[in-house]
């Protein structure tokens, strides 16, 4: 039997060669001897994606109203030019084996670029019999991985999702960015040498939020309101809920309330919070952002580099939990954690808790280090610094919980409730570990029923504006919200929509502006109600992907509704 594993990397080729047994490169293959497969072994690899769907109009047919909507009969996919020696090796080493074993990255994209690879070689899918799905390129986890291959079957639903996702985008691009530019062009928005209009099915509605909000901002008139407070001698402010729309009707409440103040309760409360959630692709991305001003693309770069060189766990994964036996890795190297970090913290919680570990089924878990401790010391600038962020949010989950004393004093004053909240903290717990500061907010000692002098005050104030987007809200809050795009993909959707001068984002801040020409493309295809301006509309597709990814669709059904969307809208906007 010859097996060959298809990789989606020259490194992760390398480092399943390298884990399997003893391995020698031949000319591009690596030639494996290991006892875990029975037969000859050879390890291939892409480079990302070798295969593209191929343009059916060359002479650009449908940069011509008259011709849209363009559908191709078929789709057909070719070799990038710049890929064919690659593609050509994997060719004559698929050719030569018995079995196929996929072992590109275990999501949706790397299941679509080895299918797509594999289509273009005659008879080669008839080899395809198993899945290597790795969460972790440590030796360990390789091994791992290989002694409990899925059959392919069990994945390939993810690339019929992929295909769907991919030819679906292809349509509505190749159809609504020559219709919009054409369009705006009729209208005198367009001269000569102006670039053309990109429009996209998730590309688009993004630029639109951004749009809106900025309009929201824009167009925000703030409202004075005023509140009535009460201050004892030692200063503490007591509040209510009651807002004032005029300082009238404020000074009118005031003449209600007297010079002293009855403690009607003394409530407190020991509280403990535990520390935050491992890091799934999102939070970590919003995290970087918020701290170092990374690009969310840019810290998903990163990422990826850890996971390849086996210090970190897969990076393009949206859950924040992992397994028991992840756990118990975790716990068998905390010395080894805290050395790097050059720390003695304690660190007491050494059984799993359910908001960190659960034991289910889950395709990839939380962003945590690996076992793979020795090729940190080789980490530098901001590899280093990124390891480092995973490394310390991964520890605190065996942190003990930040503890305080939340206390609440209530006065009454005529009959009117105000209050004011103070925190004593009783123990630092994970906190100092995360090297956050915790401030205090210490109350007088005060007993219930006493009368107590209190002046009263009218404070005025305003209503705020939204706040402005950032790229750390919209890749952890807003886009996830609307279902838009993937957390593989979210990173990659903003820089495009930056590179295509619809937006800007500034670096200090991460805040999100549109541009005149976002604008200018959004204002021209909300007046039409083009659908793909709508963050929900657009959303359900990610659902109905999922669908196909479950089995419960078909990539030809999402197709065909994409197809009738299309030509629906066209015709709207002809109209």
């Amino acid at each position: 039997m010859k097996y060959v594993v298809l990789a989606e990397k020259p490194d992760q080729a390398k480092k399943y060669a390298h884990a399997l047994g003893q391995a020698t490169n031949e000319k591009g293959a690596w030639k494996v001897k290991t006892d875990l497969l029975d037969g000859q072994v050879t390890v291939v690899s892409a480079v990302g994606h070798l295969v593209e769907i191929k343009n059916p109009y060359q002479n650009y047919e449908n940069w011509d109203l008259a011709n849209l909507p363009a559908f191709p009969v078929s789709f057909e996919y070719e070799v990038k030019t710049d890929k064919k020696k690659q593609f050509n090796l994997i060719k004559r080493e698929v050719n030569q084996a018995d079995c196929i074993i996929i072992g590109t990255d275990a999501d949706r994209e790397g299941e679509s670029i080895a299918y797509l690879i594999l289509r273009m070689i005659p008879n080669a899918l008839k080899k395809v019999k198993y899945r290597l799905w790795v969460n972790s390129l440590t030796e360990a986890g390789i091994v791992k991985a290989f002694k409990h291959l899925r059959p392919a079957e069990e994945t390939r639903q993810y690339a019929e999702e992929a295909e769907a996702r991919a030819k679906s985008d292809w349509l509505v691009g190749f159809n609504f960015s020559p219709w919009t530019s054409l369009k705006l062009q009729e209208m005198g928005y367009l001269g000569e040498k102006d670039k053309k209009f990109s429009v996209g099915r998730v590309q688009t509605p993004t630029v639109s939020l951004i749009v809106e909000n900025d309009l929201a901002i824009a167009s925000f008139e703030p409202k004075p309101f005023w509140k009535v407070e009460l201050v004892d001698d030692s200063g503490t402010v007591f509040k209510n809920k009651t807002k004032f729309e005029t300082l009238e009707s404020a000074q009118k409440a005031l003449q209600t309330l007297g010079s002293q103040s009855v403690v009607q309760s003394i409530q407190s409360e020991n509280k403990a919070v535990s520390a935050p959630n491992l890091y799934h692709l999102s939070s970590l991305q919003s995290e970087m952002s918020k701290k170092y001003q990374f690009d969310s693309s840019y810290t998903l770069e990163v990422a990826q580099k850890l996971y390849q060189k086996g210090v970190t766990s897969y990076a393009r994964t949206d859950h924040k939990l992992i397994t028991p036996n992840e756990f118990e890795v975790l716990v068998n190297h905390l010395n080894d954690y805290q050395s790097i970090l050059g720390i003695d913290a304690d660190l007491p919680n050494r059984q799993p808790r359910k908001k960190y570990v659960q034991d289910k089924q889950m395709e990839h878990y939380a962003i945590i280090p690996t076992e793979n401790t020795a090729d940190v010391a080789s980490l530098e600038g901001d590899e280093k610094l990124l390891y480092t962020e995973i490394l310390k949010r991964t520890l605190l989950m065996f942190a003990p919980d930040y503890r305080y004393q939340a206390t609440e004093v209530t006065l009454d004053n005529n009959g009117h409730t105000f209050s004011a909240k103070g925190n004593v903290m009783t123990s630092e717990g994970w906190t100092r570990l995360a090297e956050k500061e915790n401030k205090d907010s210490v109350l007088p000692v005060y007993q219930e029923g006493a009368r107590i002098a209190t002046e009263v005050q009218i404070r005025e104030d305003k209503t705020k504006p939204p706040a402005r987007l950032t790229e750390s809200s919209l890749i952890d809050d807003v886009l996830p919200k609307y279902n838009l795009g993937t957390p593989a993909t979210r990173a990659g959707i903003i820089k495009t929509i930056i590179d295509r001068d619809y937006i800007t984002r500034d670096k200090k801040t991460g805040q999100l502006f549109p541009t005149d020409r976002g604008k200018m493309l959004v204002l021209f295809l909300d007046n039409l109600e083009v659908m793909y301006t709508n963050p929900e509309t657009t959303g359900k597709w990610e659902t109905a992907l999922q669908l196909i990814g479950q089995g419960q669709k078909s990539k030809e059904w999402f197709i065909e509704q994409t197809k009738k969307a299309i030509t629906a809208q066209l015709e709207k906007g002809a109209s």
